[in-house]
């Protein structure tokens, strides 16, 4: 078939259509993690119902610890598929799709068309986009919003008058600050401030329309911001004071979850496992970075080296800040890297056409071949301690289905990091397409784990379970998590099943014009491990006192008890049992940590629903 430009443009199109397949498999076939993803689905599930797009609630009371943006587009989702796993996931899912086509955009701009298709193949199965992709965090937008911003203002340095760079670029950053905060301004105007110290050229800032771009800024992300200030009197002194300032300095209240925590060297560990497989090439990849970033910087430099260093300038600047902002703070949490991920890859796929192009490559080929080759024996060799390595993980988790979908990626992944090395021995370009190919396979079978791994980070089924078998007049106690997230997803699968239009009211449910809704009564005083946050405005109706705990529970109203999964490890002073209502004695279901006991009543109704 003769090749021309309609053709090559159907490619692309091929190209980006597998790279959403990716995105999108398997979001909906498990269910909500809890704390965060929980909290994300039912705040927008929320906004929907009290049909209050200006003041977040969770749980029937205002959640006022992040911007609206990502709960925006959760609602939106849900208002048209419903509420679901697959409603919930969605916006995540497709912005860190469109994070692929501005890396492929920005790639081809840079290097050409194969570049291009190289990095939009890369990103789409590097481990931390496709695992955050299907989750419902911050950080894949914000890194998707991060990487369009930098992209607008490469292309407003060297054209101007486009009005088209201008607004993408500002727009991006609003964006960016009504996902997450200032912190969304600091990664990309940072880098654009090291430009024009490097370049000493402070026209630049008259070239990306610095000024009237801030204007615009405020004007997209001022009216909510007063609009939630009018609506929550002290919001504004929360967000910055909580959740900036005292986040960065370790002070936020609640302190974040241990487990989410990490050191400066495993912040730095867990970044190169986000960027796995390409992390391999990082040194060669700075080494072509640095070259190219060097020659458009020399006196005779042509505009097009110009344009392309400072390209990989802003580049090389989104990918290394969000790593090394982050070094200094003991507030890093795991997930902080994410947004350096697609800058990174684009910049792999840079070094890939020097690569493909240069013949003096055998010392580099030999060296990666090696590498490659050894990790595909070691990922054979998993094969044989795989009972071994099951034997370390949760008992809900020690099962045939995990056993076998080890041994899955073990084989897949040594066959391609085998292959891939053969092929950088042999000196082919192509050495990238067997791990694409295996790791396209794995994460099919990941998306299996995703599903087993729910009985272990979702309350989806046990809530499930035991709603079946109670009423609508059965309350809901929770012994309680940080940030309340784990009670949002126990909310959220509690009205899944309900009746559109109630009209009951009173403790365990949250009043509104048309639908009332199901929320979870929390424990306000379950320990230092589990303190509620506080926001502005009045108590949350749903906290309540083991005093009022025990009181329910000794009533005739069915009441449920459940205890909270995600307690802090190695605390021994936290045992499961520790907030149990007292005559609360066998529990009626286990998963994992959680155990959820009913009192007098509901047992005698859940006899009488399910004998």
């Amino acid at each position: 078939m003769r090749l021309t430009i309609k053709n090559l443009y159907w490619v692309d199109i091929s190209i980006l259509l597998l790279a959403l397949i990716v995105t999108l498999l398997g979001i909906g076939s498990y269910g909500l993690y809890e704390p965060h993803e929980g909290h994300f689905g039912m705040v927008g599930q929320e906004m929907i119902w009290r049909n209050d797009w200006i003041t977040p609630h969770l749980n029937g009371s205002p959640y006022l610890n992040k911007p609206p943006l990502l709960y925006w587009l959760i609602a939106l989702s849900t208002s048209i598929f419903g509420s679901t796993e697959f409603a919930a996931r969605l916006p995540v899912s497709l912005t860190g799709w469109l994070g692929i086509v501005v890396a492929w955009k920005w790639t081809r701009e840079l290097w050409g068309i194969n570049p291009s298709r190289v990095a939009a193949l890369m990103l789409s199965v590097t481990l931390g986009w496709f695992i955050f992709t299907h989750q419902i965090l911050i950080d894949v937008l914000l890194g998707t919003l991060l990487l369009s911003s930098n992209y607008f203002l490469w292309r407003s340095l060297y054209q101007p008058h486009s009005r088209l760079n201008w607004w993408g670029a500002y727009l991006s950053l609003a964006l960016c600050v009504l996902t997450k905060g200032l912190i969304g301004l600091v990664f990309p105007l940072f880098g654009c401030l090291a430009l024009i110290i490097i370049r000493q050229d402070w026209k630049i800032i008259e070239r990306i329309k610095l000024p009237s771009g801030l204007l615009l800024i405020l004007s997209i992300v001022l009216p909510w911001f007063i609009a939630v200030e009018q609506a929550n009197p002290g919001f504004w002194h929360y967000f910055m004071v909580n959740e900036h300032f005292d986040r960065l300095l370790d002070r936020r209240f609640p302190p974040d979850y241990e487990v989410s925590k990490i050191s400066v060297r495993g912040y730095l560990a867990i970044t190169a496992c986000w960027c796995f497989p390409w992390i391999l090439f990082l040194p060669s990849v700075v080494k072509s970075t640095w070259k190219e970033w060097r020659r458009g910087l020399l006196s005779k430099a042509s505009w097009l080296e110009c344009q392309n260093s400072d390209g990989v300038f802003l580049l090389s600047a989104a990918a290394i800040l969000p790593v090394i902002l982050f070094l200094p703070l003991s507030s890093r949490l795991i997930y902080y890297s994410i947004p350096a991920v697609p800058p990174y890859v684009i910049l792999c796929a840079g070094w890939w056409k020097k690569y493909y192009h240069s013949s003096p490559r055998i010392r580099t080929s030999n060296l990666y071949g090696v590498v490659a080759l050894i990790l595909g024996v070691s990922f054979y060799s998993v094969i044989t301690f795989t009972f071994l390595i099951v034997s370390w993980l949760p008992v809900v988790l020690q099962t045939p289905e995990i056993t076998k979908l080890i041994m899955i990626v073990a084989i897949a992944l040594g066959t391609g990091w085998i292959a891939s090395g053969i092929a950088m021995l042999r000196r082919s370009s192509l050495f990238w397409l067997p791990l694409l190919i295996v790791l396209t396979i794995t994460y099919f079978a990941s998306i299996q784990g995703f599903f087993l791994y729910e009985n272990i980070r979702s309350s989806k089924n046990i809530v499930q379970q035991a709603n079946s078998c109670l009423n609508l007049d059965t309350l809901w106690t929770f012994e309680g998590s940080r940030e309340i997230g784990a009670a949002g997803a126990i909310a959220y699968y509690l009205n899944q099943q309900q009746p559109v239009n109630n009209t009951q009211s009173g403790s365990g449910w949250a009043v509104v014009k048309k639908n009332n809704y199901r929320t979870v009564m929390i424990l306000a005083d379950g320990g230092s491990n589990r303190l509620p946050p506080h926001f502005p405005g009045s108590r949350p109706r749903y906290l309540i006192a083991q005093t009022e705990l025990q009181t329910y529970w000794d009533s005739d109203r069915p009441v449920v008890f459940l205890t909270d999964f995600l307690r802090q490890p190695g605390d021994y002073s936290d045992p499961v049992t520790l907030n149990l209502p007292q005559g609360a004695t066998q529990p009626y279901l286990v998963s994992g940590q959680r155990r959820l006991y009913l009192n007098q009543a509901a047992q005698k109704l859940a006899q009488e629903k399910c004998p």
